[in-house]
């Protein structure tokens, strides 16, 4: 199957008939991406280790905001303009994978879903991705967001359903929190450069740390040049590193 990192890879190239703003991109699960805990220091915080078995090179704390502890009174009002699930109703992306036509969607399902984290109950708005390969469904993944207080937005899992041969064939990649790990920052309220988050932060599970590398762009769109672009570089699980540009009103 194709990994949804070489799904989303191909978008920078893709044509894109209206912007999205999905931000999976987590490595593949293995049992060698996995962490390691330093029995000499067990209050610190859990080491991802890539591929090689080295660990990744992430970013140090004191870079990281998404290190505190959120609140969310209204969670479900999303007004964070670079990550609109709240507004942006449904999103499509055309292009292609490995010479194969690809398409993906995103929609703002009516439902909500309440989890438990972290002893607070948390209601998240519910997001659905589709991605077809060859005109095959390929990937239906049920995803869960949350605005903070303080204008982040929070990334709280999702439900993934594989396909092969038109058939589920595997969930690998699904995760919730509360369930398996903490919830994850996936866009800060006013993200600077230099800034650090990590949107999935499950070692051996989905991993992924953001950088915010320039702010303030203005970055053309099929309605005109919209200003206030961000651009990140993500560091997966896998090791690999992928940029991406983040707009005011259409998110990725």
């Amino acid at each position: 199957m194709i990994s949804r990192p070489a799904l989303l890879a191909v978008l920078a190239a893709a044509t894109v008939a209206v912007q999205g703003c999905d931000s999976r991109s987590a490595g593949p699960t293995d049992p060698g991406n996995s962490g390691r805990l330093d029995p000499a220091n067990p209050n610190e915080p859990e080491v991802c280790l890539g591929p090689d078995g080295n660990p990744l090179p992430t970013a140090p704390d004191s870079q990281r905001v998404d290190l505190g502890e959120p609140t969310f009174s209204d969670p479900t009002n999303v007004t964070n303009q670079l990550f609109p699930i709240g507004t942006l109703f449904r999103a499509v992306f055309y292009g292609k994978v490995e010479g194969a036509s690809l398409r993906l969607e995103t929609t703002l399902l009516s439902e909500t879903r309440t989890l438990e984290v972290d002893g607070q109950l948390v209601e998240t708005l519910v997001s659905q991705f589709v991605a077809w390969v060859d005109g095959r469904i390929h990937e239906v993944a049920i995803d869960h967001y949350g605005q903070a207080d303080d204008g982040s937005v929070w990334y709280f899992g999702e439900d993934v359903f594989n396909y092969e041969d038109g058939a589920v064939g595997d969930t690998e990649g699904t995760w919730l929190a509360g369930r398996d790990g903490p919830a994850a920052m996936i866009m800060p309220a006013n993200p600077k450069v230099g800034d650090v988050w990590r949107p999935e932060n499950i070692c051996g599970v989905v991993f992924e740390e953001v950088t915010a590398t320039a702010t303030g762009l203005t970055v053309e769109s099929a309605h005109g040049p919209v200003t206030g672009a961000l651009v990140v570089q993500e560091l997966h699980m896998d090791a690999t590193l992928e940029d991406k540009t983040f707009a005011p009103g259409y998110g990725e």
